[in-house]
């Protein structure tokens, strides 16, 4: 069996441990040779390395050193200086398959990445393209018609569930023969987690009290301005409960969480840290946190809840279709409408009332961790469907000589 050469494109680093989980998982699946197309993410330089990888050495890699003033506009022409960098070397050694993963410049309605595309369609390299979301979060549908023509030029899209792919195929009109379903794994397992009292003493949190913890990338659609407003009155009801939120994001959106936080007067029961964590912080406010929190408007898929599934934690989520795929509402997590804050709230005052309810749903939700979806598993499925879009490329081009020779 030939092996199939692969490159995993995310250039800008904006999925970096998603790339570097599955091209890991690619590399030992055998009859795949892949490398990502990839450079330091600033955040955490060793985030490839820690799972075995490294950046792709051919390519440019200076922007994470930049200071802070200067790092977007370096990322900028880092990144276009490496578009231009995969262009010559296809030219000259053309994988098999070019896997994308984000094009971060399309949701500016650039024409920039499409072009490329197009470029890379010519050379004779078959396209794959992941779907981490239909259309970029918090900008509404300004870009369908850009996102319609990228997902039409690809030979396989990648949706991590079935009501992606549904919507897929009913919104931008694309064949379910090409659709591959496969979902997305988990994230920052580890083992040797620290024990909640030394994890709470470490991170400042008081030792007694429930501790809820929302945590990921700041952002609109996530719903932090929406949870503050619930926490008000979870706090009026169980003054020693914590509501922890963590993680990194544009300043003015953590100027706007430590505002809201104020003007709510919520500041003696809300923790803030919002900044970027290592993964020993973030193991730390795992392993201090009782309840985990997931209030957004809407998702595609979480990389947030990925990780989070793994931890044997109580859950609390909006109900949405996405995480209806892997949360069984009332059984191993409670799930509450988007909106609806009273319902919120009394969501959250159950759990910080009772904690036989939080072992309950957290002993349910580790005894469906069995089905959660495996990296080994993951990767099989996307060599399959790379081996699939490669015979559908051989076989439209087949077609086409004929309708040629015919003619």
């Amino acid at each position: 069996m030939m092996s199939v050469q692969v490159v995993v494109l995310d250039a800008l680093a904006v999925v970096p441990y998603y790339v570097g989980h599955l091209c890991a998982a690619l590399a030992s699946a055998g009859n795949v040779r892949v490398w990502p197309a990839t450079i330091t993410y600033h955040h955490d330089p060793e985030c490839f390395s820690h799972l075995g990888l490294g950046p792709d050495p051919g390519l440019v890699n200076f922007a994470w050193r930049a200071p802070a003033l200067l790092r977007r506009p370096a990322k900028l022409a880092e990144y276009l200086l490496n578009l231009a960098a995969l262009l010559v070397r296809f030219a000259i050694r053309r994988p098999d398959v070019l896997h994308v993963q984000f094009l971060p410049l399309l949701r500016w309605g650039c024409p920039l990445e499409r072009w490329f595309l197009r470029a890379v369609r010519a050379l004779g390299v078959t396209i794959v393209y992941t779907v981490h979301n239909l259309l970029p979060q918090d900008t509404g549908a300004r870009r369908r018609e850009t996102y319609r023509r990228v997902y039409q030029s690809a030979a396989r899209l990648v949706c991590h569930d079935e009501e992606t792919a549904r919507r897929l195929a009913a919104e931008f009109g694309i064949p379910g023969q090409r659709i591959a379903v496969i979902p997305h794994g988990p994230l920052f397992e580890e083992d040797g987690a620290p024990a909640p009292g030394v994890a709470r003493a470490r991170l400042g949190l008081p030792s007694d009290g429930c501790v809820f913890l929302w945590h990921g990338i700041l952002r609109p659609y996530k719903g932090v301005s929406f949870l503050l407003r619930a926490w008000r009155e979870v706090r009026a009801r169980y003054p020693h409960a914590r509501l922890v939120i963590a993680g990194s994001g544009k300043p003015a959106l953590a100027r706007q969480v430590i505002h809201e936080t104020a003007e709510l007067d919520l500041r003696g029961s809300v923790h803030l840290d919002l900044r970027f964590l290592s993964r020993r912080e973030l193991s730390d406010y795992f392993a201090a946190a009782d309840v985990l929190v997931y209030p957004y408007q809407e998702i595609t898929t979480s990389g947030a809840l990925m990780t989070g599934l793994v931890r044997g934690k109580a859950v609390v989520a909006t109900q949405l279709p996405a995480f209806e795929q892997m949360l069984a509402g009332g059984e191993n997590a409670l799930l509450v409408p988007c909106g609806d804050v009273s319902a919120w709230a009394d969501a959250l005052c159950r759990l910080a009332a009772s904690a036989g309810l939080r072992s309950r749903l957290a002993r349910n939700l580790q005894a469906a961790q069995a089905r959660l979806p495996r990296w080994d598993d993951i990767a099989l499925r996307t060599r399959d469907c790379y081996r699939d879009a490669l015979g559908g490329e051989r076989r439209a081009a087949q077609a086409s000589g004929l309708v040629k020779a015919e003619r």
